[in-house]
């Protein structure tokens, strides 16, 4: 733990950066010989915003500089945001000729172009391979490849660690990187924002989304609702003060949005309209190091009244009731907590933190009933599956361990994780299940940056991959699983991307109650499609999202229907 004079820079051990950056190409000195022709004026994009129209650092209270980093204001060693990627990629081929010696690099003036100028929406229709792709960017007119941009992306990121070298794969680890041949999710659209405000290069849970229409994500002075089916923004919750808009937080739930801050506070609000944009807050904690880590909003497990469960810093788990906004339940534990998830009886609560180690607690007293080992470094996601007993945590060592509440350890009381999967680039920083009765289970494994994998949570051994540019600052599910929401931080490309299932749902979601559903062998894993046996017992269980009926013409679209 380092402690630092404000605040809000308080938290995790804070190495040096290890990423320059971006030159200020304005200054730079470049020999007579090496300056470029004069090129011809290049024409306006069409529906394109401006980054000076949005973001006022007069109103942002960020310094200037803060601007053109990733993560403005962040902690720690921060990867270039797009346009400084693609600057630093020009820049570095001046100094390195075998980097010009191995393919093309980005035009300079073309890379200027893409930072001033960008879509506000870009939709499935509009893309166009190398020419468009889902954030607005042109790689013929950058002169290269989206394919060879992603290759030296891989080469230069640096994943963040906490222990030396714990996401270092050699040949006699458990990881395995997955083979992305799935298809469960088609690109809808993306609506490109800048005033997206991730304020801390470890806490990417900043998404809520309340249903397919309804997204929140924190802006400079407020927390944004943004519409992805329409592409309309509006002011969810407006702060007074520059200390109260320092979001480092943010879930949603039907009926709520909450935000936990960098001090120690909360603020809440009702989304229905009976009760307006009237704001709640309240003081979880005034230790210096009290900054908020992640939120959960869940019901009572005697009754309906909805809980606040937030994971803070200063190594306490606090439970708050909503309905009076006190606080009911104090617990403190050996290290910080940076993200839980409650089983779905209510009973159990998983916790990831600062140690390798994985907590599995008892959801109303606190009392730690196992410690699972595995991991290599620092957790900051976990999920619980609606089935009730498939658990997923993810470390900084760039591995997502699925545990079996069945088996927690073997005979020998070792701590037994039935699969390892190896993320991409980063380690995750956002895990979901998806929702009962959505279709076939799949975990998604949001990573710090670029990459969101839809996982096959029936086997755990294959994946679809969706990889953009960008940090990333979570993923949730909407409009009863059918729906997958991305929230992309990037300062020039960053926004709400929208997923829709394109499975149908139906690869044997009805009939295969009908018939001997083949399975790979393993003793762990549940017969059938989704997160019940057959789909009577998915429908008739209160958190489903679908009728029996629904699901019977999934079944029937698939089997008789031509798409």
């Amino acid at each position: 733990m380092t402690s630092l004079e404000n605040p809000l820079f308080v938290h995790h051990d804070i190495p040096q950066a290890s990423v320059p950056l971006s030159p200020l190409f304005e200054v730079a000195v470049v020999s007579q010989a090496t300056q470029p022709l004069p090129l011809e004026p290049l024409l306006p994009l069409p529906d394109t915003q401006d980054l000076e129209d949005e973001v006022d650092p007069a109103t942002t209270g960020l310094h200037p500089m803060a601007l053109s980093n990733a993560n403005p204001m962040s902690l720690g060693p921060e990867n270039p945001h797009v346009m400084q990627f693609l600057e630093l990629w020009e820049w570095q081929s001046h100094a390195d000729s075998q980097i010009r010696a191995t393919g093309p690099v980005p035009s300079f003036p073309q890379i200027r172009r893409l930072a001033r100028e960008c879509p506000r929406r870009v939709e499935y229709k509009q893309l166009q391979g190398d020419a468009y792709d889902f954030q607005g960017i042109s790689w013929k007119d950058l002169g290269v490849t989206r394919k060879l941009a992603r290759c030296r992306r891989m080469a230069t990121f640096h994943n963040y660690v906490n222990r030396s070298h714990s996401d270092c794969w050699h040949n006699g680890a458990s990881d395995r990187l997955l083979r992305p041949v799935e298809n469960y999710f088609r690109y809808q659209s993306m609506d490109i924002r800048r005033d997206v405000r991730l304020l801390h290069f470890q806490l990417r849970n900043i998404l809520g989304v309340a249903s397919r229409t309804r997204v929140f994500y924190p802006s400079f002075t407020s927390i944004k609702e943004h519409d992805p089916t329409t592409g309309r923004d509006k002011t969810a919750m407006r702060f007074d003060h520059q200390s109260a808009a320092h979001i480092s937080t943010l879930t949603a739930s039907e009926d709520i949005l909450i935000a936990g801050g960098f001090y120690g506070t909360y603020h809440y609000r009702y989304l229905d309209s009976a009760r307006g944009l009237d704001v709640h807050e309240g003081q979880l904690t005034t230790h210096n190091s009290g900054i908020t880590n992640h939120v959960q909003l869940h019901p009572s497990r005697h009754s309906s009244t909805p809980l606040a469960a937030f994971a803070s810093n200063d190594f306490g788990f606090r439970v708050v009731d909503l309905s009076t906004n006190k606080i009911i339940s104090e617990i403190m534990y050996d290290f910080a907590m940076n993200c839980s998830a409650l089983s779905p009886d209510m009973r159990l609560r998983v916790i990831v933190g600062d140690h390798q180690n994985v907590l599995i607690t008892d959801a109303e007293t606190g009392e730690i009933l196992q410690d699972l080992e595995g991991h290599r470094d620092f957790g900051f996601a976990c999920d619980w599956a609606p089935d009730g007993w498939t658990v997923a945590t993810g470390n900084q060592d760039k591995s997502i361990r699925i545990w079996d509440a069945r088996k927690w350890k073997n005979s020998k009381g070792e701590s037994t994780s039935i699969a390892t999967v190896r993320t991409e680039m980063a380690g995750a920083r956002s895990l979901r299940f998806s929702p009962l009765g959505s279709g076939k289970r799949i975990l998604v494994a949001a990573e710090e940056a670029d990459f969101v994998n839809l996982i096959d949570a029936q086997t755990f051994n294959t994946r679809q991959t969706v990889d953009i540019f960008g940090e990333l600052g979570g993923v949730a599910f909407a409009n009863g699983g059918h729906d997958l929401i991305a929230l992309s931080c990037d300062l020039s490309r960053g926004g709400v991307m929208r997923l829709e299932r394109c499975d149908a749902g139906a690869e044997d979601t009805f009939s295969y109650a009908h018939r001997k559903y083949q399975e790979p062998s393993g003793w762990w894993r549940t017969p059938g499609y989704d997160w019940m046996w057959n789909p009577e017992q998915i429908v008739a269980t209160p958190t489903s999202q679908q009728t029996l009926t629904q699901k019977r013409r999934q079944a029937a679209m698939s089997e008789h229907w031509t798409f």
